[in-house]
Parts: structure tokens; C-alpha cells; sequence
């Protein structure tokens, strides 16, 4: 009885092995700088977003949904995250100030300063500052040094950039169209590797343009590494409208008392 299950198996197997593969989409080389100069173009767009978002949070298989949750980030590459309760209390708050994290729990109610790996102890997996930023903003943080930056191209616009740096790589898949000589690049895939090691991969989704600024209203950052992924979707949304500066000082927050 194994053996004719063997044989079964080994049967199907071959068949499906004689199967056509899936042919893939030719892409071909292209100058990188339109593209690049587009992306910097989308980046100098934003000035700072103000939104009310919904998060889930998975680490390996454990699921976590918060709400809501308010979100601020201005060009200058600061952040402030603030989850709220059912009730509308708050019951966290990080802020990256430009230099490090303050973080402030309910159930502390002080502020610690957590240097430049608290967001890493708090998710799980090591991300930059300026990279959460950009993500968060829907844009491609500055790449810095271009020239050995590679272009691949499909027909119908679907586009692969890879930009090198010292020990890091990027590769952003993006949607193209023409706007006369203009690319009009939407980002799709986002992925960091350092050292040859995936750190995360971004997908931005559902794309809406508030203020004459192009902005995905969700976006998922997995760490294949880790099985960790954050998947935020925004209810609501402002583009480049004032941003108040205490907003990054964690002044604001009942009770709290900042720790030396």
C-alpha cells in the first residue's frame, strides 16, 4: 500500500514538473536618472502629514490591532506616533525627535529617552528613523550617490530600480507613466538590504492625492527575518499643513514626567 502511494506521488510530481512555466515579463536597461529625478521631485513634494490610522501588528502568528492611532511627520524626518483607547485615552506615544526616541506609556506615565534602538526593542526589528519617516510619508528617502543606480523596465511601465550604497542595497518596483517628457512614478514594493540581508520589505496601497500630493493610504513593512509585519491604513489624512513643534517634545502628554 506505500508503495502504490509512492508511486502516486512520484507520478504527479513529474507531471506537474512537465508543466510550462510561467514565462516572466522582459524587462529592459534604462537610464535611471528620469526615474530618480522623478522620485526626488515626489520627495520634495511633502512637507508634513497629520493622520488617523489603524494598526496590525504580527509577530510570529501572534496578531495585534490598535484602532486608532495618530500619526505626525514633518520633512525634517521627525515622527510622533500616539496610540489611543477605546475610550480615547492615551496609552502610548513615541516620538522621534531628530536625535532620539521619547517614549511614554500609560502605565509608567514618564517619558524615557530610549537612544537611536527604541523603536527596534518596541517592534521587534531594527529600521532607521528616516527610513520609518519616508515610509510612513509614502516617498523614497534620499538615495544619495546615483551614478551605479540600474533601471529595468517592462512594457505597460512596470519598472525595477536597484540604487547600491556602501553595505546597503535598494530595490523600489514602481508603476510608470508620462506626463509629456515627466515620469509619473507610483511606488509599489520598497525593499532595504544590508549586507546582503533583507532588512524589510514596504508595499504601499490605494494611493489617493490630498493636497496635490500623492499618498498611499496603506502600506505593510514585513521582516521576513523576524515574521514580524505592520500593516497601517489611514481613515484620515493631511498634506504639508503647520505642524506645531511641541508636538515632538512629549510636553503634551498628561501626567508625564521626564526621566533623566
Amino acid at each position: 500500500m506505500k508503495i502504490a502511494r509512492l508511486l502516486i506521488f512520484l507520478t504527479l510530481f513529474s507531471l506537474f514538473a512537465c508543466l510550462p512555466k510561467k514565462p516572466e515579463i522582459p524587462m529592459t536597461p534604462m537610464p535611471a536618472g528620469p526615474l530618480l529625478k522623478a522620485l526626488e521631485r515626489h520627495r520634495h513634494e511633502f512637507a508634513s502629514l497629520k493622520a488617523i490610522t489603524s494598526v496590525e501588528f504580527t509577530k510570529r502568528g501572534r496578531k495585534r490591532i490598535i484602532d486608532t492611532v495618530g500619526i505626525v511627520v514633518d520633512d525634517q524626518c521627525r515622527f510622533r506616533m500616539e496610540a489611543y483607547g477605546p475610550l480615547g485615552q492615551s496609552l502610548l506615544a513615541l516620538v522621534w525627535n531628530g536625535q532620539e526616541y521619547l517614549l511614554w506609556r500609560q502605565e509608567e506615565d514618564k517619558v524615557s529617552r530610549e537612544g537611536r534602538a527604541g523603536l527596534e526593542r518596541l517592534i521587534g526589528f531594527a529600521i532607521e528613523p528616516s527610513e520609518l519617516c519616508s515610509i510612513m510619508a509614502g516617498y523614497i528617502p534620499e538615495v544619495g550617490e546615483s551614478s551605479s543606480a540600474i533601471l529595468l523596465c517592462a512594457k505597460g511601465g512596470d519598472c525595477l530600480l536597484e540604487v547600491p550604497g556602501r553595505d546597503i542595497l535598494r530595490k523600489i518596483r514602481v508603476a510608470v507613466t508620462m506626463e509629456g517628457t515627466d515620469w509619473e512614478p507610483r511606488i509599489l514594493t520598497y525593499e532595504f538590504y544590508r549586507s546582503g540581508d533583507l532588512m524589510f520589505r514596504t508595499r504601499f496601497d490605494h494611493p489617493e492625492e490630498i493636497s496635490r500630493y500623492r499618498l498611499p493610504m496603506q502600506f505593510t513593512i514585513e521582516n521576513p527575518g523576524g515574521g514580524i509585519s505592520l500593516h497601517v491604513t489611514y481613515s484620515e489624512a493631511e498634506v504639508n499643513t503647520p505642524v506645531n513643534e511641541e508636538v515632538f517634545s512629549l510636553t503634551d502628554v498628561s501626567g508625564a514626567t521626564k526621566t533623566k
